[in-house]
């Protein structure tokens, strides 16, 4: 018992560390559908713009 202060802290740190990669990804994954989202938009633009060869 004499090191149970210590893997307690250990755990917990971890588990701090596992959030913080989950919320890291989150952002990330979000950022990567706001920019399909804007790419999808512009592409649907663009086949509604008149074409210069017709």
């Amino acid at each position: 018992m004499q090191f149970l202060e210590y893997m307690a802290v250990a755990y917990a740190v971890i588990w701090a560390a596992v959030l913080a990669y989950f919320l890291v990804l989150g952002k990330k994954e979000k950022e990567i559908w706001e920019e399909i989202h804007d790419l999808r938009s512009k592409l649907s633009e663009g086949e509604n713009a008149p074409r210069p060869d017709a």
